[in-house]
């Protein structure tokens, strides 16, 4: 059964979960994307895929005029630790100290992508900082229904068309279910950061081995944190990786590397699937200098009922909350209501890497200035 075109399919996963025959699974193509395989044998053309499917109709009932702020949590040390804020820690602790469930995106052991959950504050600091890369939700899903039916709050994050899946997943408006959106420039392809791992490795000596990538850390040596700098920890040692030297971060900031679902984004709109979205307050210094103090500064989107609620709960541990205008928003951070324009050389890039090419190679012969 095809249930999508496939340039318009984001991976979602929503189709995996909902197959009461378990005849879907998801499977990365050539260019390293993950799309829905349907096992003939199993499938009974029942055409809950279809249904559910988030390109094909999405269910959204949230705020065409959201509320919107400029946030700041008022412990330093969280914000040291995360993308933009600190704003998602603050929702997840809120809904952990109420006995409830966060999902999001973290490494596994071998350093690939996925969602998983955590249901104490420990496990929280897996999902800290964004991983620019397609994460696999796997089984999340089905996870987080069976919460709901324990009667559990869950908090779910992830991409705006993560998001959708799950809510179309779920088919009806549960109360206690708060989904957080990101302001998504796009996925990059999962093949693509598993390059960058491994040509990273061969310039590592035999038996070293990354531990940890941190994307757009801020760490010592990184002297501006909104920059696509990364930090690799080792067992032998820590590295700043700086933008200009960094192929990963070329690829995915020009668009080469990111899927065709993201080109033409059916989820970079306004209302927004996520009862709050998260982001970076880009272009802060343009609206008013005072407020950006460089150690991390979100911009928050109130979609929804559900998300006023949470987000009441948490203002008093925020040090700053700042209403804001959307229009301004979007201006500085146009992923919020744009799709990416895909590089000029973008079908050439994937079509090296296809060949055998390595990811150096192909950055290389792709991108015009590029430095020795």
């Amino acid at each position: 059964m095809i249930l999508t075109d496939k340039k318009n399919c984001t991976g979602c996963g929503a189709c995996k979960n909902i197959c009461p025959y378990g005849a879907i699974e998801m499977q990365e193509d050539e260019k390293g994307f993950l799309h829905p395989k349907t096992d003939e044998k199993l499938c009974k053309d029942c055409n809950m895929c279809e249904k559910i499917c988030p390109i094909n109709g999405e269910i959204n009932t949230n705020r065409n005029n959201p509320k919107v702020y400029a946030c700041m949590n008022k412990e330093e040390d969280i914000r040291l630790k995360s993308s933009s804020g600190g704003i998602f820690d603050l929702l997840a602790r809120e809904v952990i100290q109420n006995c409830g469930i966060v999902f999001g995106a973290v490494y596994d052991e071998n350093l690939r992508v996925c969602h998983s959950y955590a249901d104490n504050v420990q496990e929280l600091e897996r999902m800290y900082g964004s991983k620019y890369v397609q994460s696999d939700t796997k089984d999340t899903y089905k996870q987080a229904l069976n919460f709901l039916k324990e009667g559990k709050q869950v908090l779910y994050s992830g991409t705006p068309c993560q998001t959708a899946g799950l809510k179309n997943f779920l088919q009806k408006r549960y109360e206690r279910l708060i989904t957080v959106d990101l302001i998504c420039h796009s996925v990059p392809s999962r093949r693509i950061f598993e390059m960058y791992k491994n040509e990273y490795t061969q310039k590592l000596d035999k038996d070293e081995k990354i531990i940890k990538i941190n994307m757009r850390p801020k760490a010592a040596g990184v002297l501006d944190w909104s920059v696509c700098n990364t930090t690799t920890t080792t067992t032998k040692g820590f590295y700043i990786d700086y933008y200009e030297n960094n192929d990963y971060f070329k690829t995915f900031l020009t668009n080469m590397s990111v899927n065709d679902s993201c080109t033409d984004c059916k989820f970079s709109k306004v209302p927004r699937s996520g009862d709050i979205t998260l982001g970076d307050f880009v272009g802060a210094d343009n609206y008013d200098k005072k407020i950006n103090d460089k150690k991390g500064l979100s911009v928050v989107l109130i979609n929804s009922d559900n998300g006023e609620k949470i987000f009441e709960k948490i203002r008093e541990k925020l040090s700053l909350c700042r209403q804001v205008p959307l229009e301004t928003v979007a201006k500085y951070n146009p992923s919020l209501t744009k799709s990416p324009k895909p590089h000029v050389l973008r079908d050439k890039f994937f079509q090296l890497i296809i060949s055998g090419k390595t990811l150096h190679e192909s950055v290389k012969i792709c991108t015009k200035k590029y430095p020795k």
